[in-house]
């Protein structure tokens, strides 16, 4: 099998649903990740071909003896769920744990190439997994329970996957994706105005670094957001969002107002 392969990817679906002939699964908020191992050691690609052999020794020693390609999802947790931002800052050599959690198996032990086989069938031949590896598990035909699950575990949403469907490189809509809302609370880094009404809020983590901007912004909510700047300290609101963007921004952000000042 030549390497890297283009992983096989889902699209955005509006809503959940239930069907016997589809299998759900969470999905993860970290980086994808296929792992590729043979006599030689284990090589780690991303979603575009980036090699990031040797980046993640936990997950590689884990790895080691297998024999195959896998797909996954890189993740760190925080407080027991998954943080993008945390995994970023491990992508760029910081420290912190990864786990690894797959979901995929595109070929064998013995070197057979399982892509055109069913879901069921490349699932079944993953080997048990332990210490940083974590099998990713599925419920068939209930998309609907598992998104509220999802929804109330604070997780990025969920993953639908027909049940016959063969591993294809690229997007396809055999997988689906569907996402939660989430709300965060941010730094108000500073305000754009425009005749001096905001236009747009300037976002930022606890630490400082940006994290993009948010507009949609009324009158009244903007001379809220100008009050509290001037009466000093740090100004922290709170953002609904769809998902991490892989520079680390948020992906349709949207305000829902000030949560407090810090003197």
């Amino acid at each position: 099998m030549e390497q890297p392969i283009r992983p096989m990817e889902p699209i955005s679906w509006p809503q959940p649903f239930d069907d016997p002939h589809w299998q759900f699964e969470i999905k993860w908020d970290g980086v994808r990740c296929l792992a590729v191992c043979t006599d030689d050691g284990v090589r780690f690609f991303g979603r575009r071909g980036s090699d990031w052999t040797g980046r993640f020794p936990e997950v590689e020693g884990d790895l080691a003896g297998q024999r195959g390609v896998f797909d996954g999802e890189l993740v760190v947790l925080v407080d027991g769920r998954p943080s993008f931002p945390a995994m970023l800052r491990r992508l760029r050599r910081t420290q912190g744990p990864v786990h690894y959690m797959v979901f995929d198996r595109l070929e064998d032990e013995e070197g057979r190439d399982l892509r055109a086989l069913a879901l069921p069938l490349r699932q079944a031949a993953l080997p048990e997994l332990s210490g940083a590896l974590r099998r990713v598990p599925a419920v068939r035909g209930d998309g609907q329970t598992l998104f509220r699950a999802a929804e109330e575990a604070g997780l990025e949403g969920i993953v639908a996957k027909r049940l016959d469907s063969p591993y294809v490189a690229g997007k396809s809509s055999l997988w689906r994706k569907v996402k939660c809302w989430r709300t965060i609370t941010c730094l108000v880094l500073g305000v754009d105005l425009d005749r001096g009404d905001v236009r747009s809020v300037r976002l930022g983590l606890p630490d400082g670094s940006a994290i993009g901007s948010v507009g949609g912004i009324s009158r009244a909510q903007g001379q809220e957001v100008l009050a509290a700047q001037a009466a000093g300290g740090a100004v922290l609101c709170q953002v609904a969002y769809i998902e991490w963007t892989p520079e680390g921004q948020l992906r349709h952000p949207r305000w829902q107002g000030i949560k407090r000042t810090q003197g």
